[in-house]
């Protein structure tokens, strides 16, 4: 899921959009309002990022959900709070629906989310998932040790192979546990470091492997399976063709399942205009 930890334009009540079909939406959910295709309201991202900084798919971010005008929220059990879009006059009449703030009539029966828009400055924070929303990124165990102390390790398969200088390892037991190094390599399996563990690499060690960097530009990629696009940074898909550009701030592997990123989105994102 993503949240805005700092820096939302604004937070804002709009409709769920009924143009390109029924929609549903979750607390969580990144959302466009543009025109690449012809939308009455919010919507989810069309598809990951396609291209080097998305410049195929050209999605236009526009914010993150908090909020629903359901009275009785409904929940999913792996996607949490969502509401979906409805269509026909005895369907929006038989809601059960609170007014909602702005320029908006408080008896307007149609599904509305709240939505803190998003631009360049804004901090946000993700989750990162391995393909699917609540399956954490692949712990591995490392099964050799390079014989130059600290220079590297064999293990178990990733999620994805990395790509030099794009991705990030972190020790989780062992006696680095804690630390963090960029990958020097580009494997699944056979993974060296530009800086060295400083620690001895024992077999039996424990890793995780993202393909984000700790800080600064990075390439990511959400999650996109079908009705649930956008829910979080997919670590089983490859930096090196499809994808977004983020400023990272802060990378967290320490625990397993709640694996997040603390970024900004880069400015390109923001706009229909891109090479």
């Amino acid at each position: 899921m993503f949240s805005v930890e700092q820096g939302a334009v604004r937070t804002q009540w709009f409709p769920i959009d009924r143009v390109v079909g029924a929609s549903t939406l979750y607390v969580g959910q990144l959302v466009k309002a543009d025109m690449s295709v012809a939308i009455n309201g919010v919507a989810p991202l069309a598809a990951g990022a396609a291209g080097a900084a998305d410049t195929t798919g050209k999605n236009v971010l526009f914010g993150v959900v908090i909020g629903t005008n359901d009275q009785v929220p409904t929940y999913d059990a792996t996607y949490g709070q969502y509401i979906a879009s409805v269509q026909t006059p005895a369907q929006q009449k038989a809601r059960k629906f609170f007014g909602v703030e702005g320029m908006w009539a408080k008896n307007d029966p149609q599904p509305f989310v709240k939505v803190a828009v998003i631009d360049a400055h804004t901090v946000l924070r993700g989750n990162i998932y391995n393909a699917t929303v609540g399956v954490a990124p692949t712990v591995v165990t490392a099964s050799a040790v390079n014989a130059t102390a600290g220079l590297g390790m064999t293990t178990g398969s990733i999620d994805v192979a990395t790509i030099a200088q794009l991705c990030t390892t972190y020790c989780r037991s062992g006696a680095n546990r804690g630390l963090y190094r960029v990958n020097l390599s580009a494997s699944a399996t056979a993974h060296t470091f530009t800086t060295y563990w400083p620690y001895t690499l024992a077999i039996g060690d424990t890793f995780v492997t993202v393909p984000l960097k700790p800080f600064g530009t990075s390439y990511a990629q959400i999650t996109t399976t079908a009705g649930y696009i956008g829910m979080g940074f997919n670590c089983a898909a490859t930096p090196a063709t499809d994808y977004f550009l983020i400023d990272v701030l802060e990378l967290d592997l320490r625990e397993a399942g709640k694996e997040t990123v603390l970024f900004r989105f880069a400015p390109c994102h923001f706009d229909m205009v891109r090479a």
